[in-house]
């Protein structure tokens, strides 16, 4: 009796455990079979955000399209285009005038023949592109009485100061920076005024310079007619620029700083 209770109870435990076991097995391919399900469905989600993360730019002053970078620069612009210039020509005179022994040596300079092209990026700056020539002359020995033509080819960047919140007549002369670079020439007609020129006499000498200046621009009619007055700075340095060959005069050399002082009428469209 004592045999079958014990073999009753060995198989009662036997089926706890398989019982047991089987309840822990379900509730873990539940587990499983739940966290598969969510998976199923979280998947897709998932795998959009990320391509619609990947497609859309990053969001920053540099990914997002637009023709003007802000509302202000927009209307800037649109008021540029309704009463601002684009092109100009221009055709003035004045005078060309060196300073140091150069200015000892040289004489002239009047008038300047001066051409001007521009255009206008927006109401403050301007590329300008210019052409001016000047006659001068000189009387020393070794030399004699001779010509010389000194001729420039320019580009150069205006900078008009923005003078909106100042007085009505400093935004009338509209006042404005010349800095510029270019090619000049000059043209020693050796003894022309003695009657002695000749080919051999002729020397001409070319240099790369910078300018410098500062200039008013008087309103005749807006958007079309304006007054330029000008004056620029020339630094430019030949190859004879230190050659002692006044010196009997006290003309050491040709060094000095040029000056061009002009007005030019300008027709803008």
């Amino acid at each position: 009796m004592q045999g079958y209770i014990s073999i009753f109870k060995f198989r009662a435990h036997l089926r706890n455990l398989f019982v047991a076991k089987i309840v822990t097995w379900a509730l873990r391919w539940d587990l499983i079979f739940f966290i598969v399900l969510g998976l199923f469905f979280s998947l897709p989600y998932a795998f959009s955000q990320n391509a619609a993360t990947e497609e859309a730019p990053i969001a920053g002053p540099y990914s997002e399209y637009g023709e003007f970078d802000s509302s202000e620069d927009e209307a800037q612009d649109e008021k540029f285009f309704q009463y601002g210039r684009f092109f100009g020509v221009g055709l003035g005179s004045g005078v060309t005038t060196p300073t140091g022994n150069a200015g000892k040596l040289y004489q002239g300079g009047f008038p300047m023949v001066d051409l001007r092209v521009l255009y206008w990026f927006d109401f403050l700056i301007a590329l300008q592109v210019m052409v001016q020539n000047s006659k001068h002359n000189y009387d020393a020995p070794p030399d004699g009485l001779s010509d010389v033509n000194f001729f420039r080819f320019l580009g150069q960047v205006k900078y008009y100061i923005d003078t909106r919140d100042l007085a009505a007549p400093v935004t009338f002369i509209g006042p404005h920076f010349i800095f510029g670079a270019g090619l000049y020439q000059r043209t020693d007609n050796i003894g022309s005024g003695t009657g002695t020129t000749s080919g051999d006499n002729t020397q001409t000498l070319q240099a790369f310079g910078v300018n410098a200046g500062i200039g008013f621009e008087l309103t005749l009619k807006p958007k079309k007619t304006y007054l330029d007055l000008e004056g620029m700075a020339h630094f430019v340095q030949f190859s004879d620029q230190f050659d002692p060959k006044f010196k009997n005069v006290g003309i050491l050399d040709r060094t000095g700083t040029w000056f061009t002082f002009g007005a030019a009428l300008v027709w803008t469209w």
